[in-house]
């Protein structure tokens, strides 16, 4: 009887494999370690409570290998993270040029790539897609809010403090208010919820506006490419082409 039991064992393990019907196992990863998904595999954060699920991806627009394109393009996919039995859909977004990117959720960063990148003459099925994730932490953000802006396809967010300008963005976010330009005062040094930018805004120095001067409106990226200028001249940033995309409620 033994003997038929472990036969019959390994019968099953070796046809397990061949079947397409299974569902993908949850992994589980620790901070700080690069991990890849497929697309309808989860992992868990060993010690957090927190775990991530790549849905699916939702455009490829990136230059493929080979190409001369006049725009480098992005990928966005889908996942699904469930934060102590709570659980949130966000959406990552890989700008062409720029891999591993980086997005934040709570005081956690995420690194991502895409994978596989496109090339030149190859349809890639969306089976076939990857996602490499390294899940770090950074300090736990409270008494504020975190607004993510859009701004000509380049994102930011400003963690708020500010109690009249907390009240001003859910004022804009309920469609009541027309001050929808962010002016705040720019400061250096990284911090976890404004990857991949090299700089932050003041949380208590930040107001809802109008209308500004035309010196502090641009990009994220234009910050970043002249930091020195735009900290120690302009010292404010003011995108008028900014859009409210969320608010996270820290407080």
């Amino acid at each position: 009887m033994r003997t038929y039991v472990a036969g019959l064992s390994i019968a099953i393990s070796m046809l397990l494999p061949m079947s397409g019907c299974s569902t993908p196992a949850l992994n589980e990863v620790e901070l700080g370690k690069e991990f890849t998904l497929a697309v309808g595999q989860s992992a868990a954060i060993t010690g957090e409570n927190l775990s991530i699920k790549f849905v699916e991806v939702v455009s490829d627009s990136r230059c493929p290998t080979g190409a001369v394109c006049i725009w480098a393009g992005e990928a966005s996919c889908l996942i699904e993270i469930t934060d102590s039995a709570t659980t949130h859909q966000k959406v990552l977004i890989e700008p062409g040029v720029s891999s591993p990117a980086r997005d934040s959720f709570n005081e956690y960063v995420l690194t991502f790539a895409i994978l596989p990148y496109p090339d030149v003459g190859k349809q890639i099925d969306a089976k076939d897609y990857r996602l490499q994730l390294t899940v770090t932490k950074g300090p736990a953000l409270n008494g504020g809010v975190l607004a993510t802006f859009d701004v000509v396809g380049e994102r930011y967010r400003i963690f708020i403090t500010n109690e009249e300008t907390i009240e001003q963005v859910f004022a804009l976010q309920r469609g009541e208010s027309q001050a929808t330009i962010p002016s705040g005062r720019i400061i250096r040094g990284s911090v976890a919820y404004n990857q991949p930018w090299s700089w932050h805004i003041d949380p208590e120095d930040i107001e809802m506006a109008e209308m500004t001067i035309e010196l502090c409106d641009g990009l994220p990226s234009h910050v970043e490419g002249d930091l020195d200028y735009w900290v120690d001249t302009v010292q404010r940033f003011c995108p008028w082409g900014a859009e409210l995309v969320e608010i996270q409620d820290y407080r």
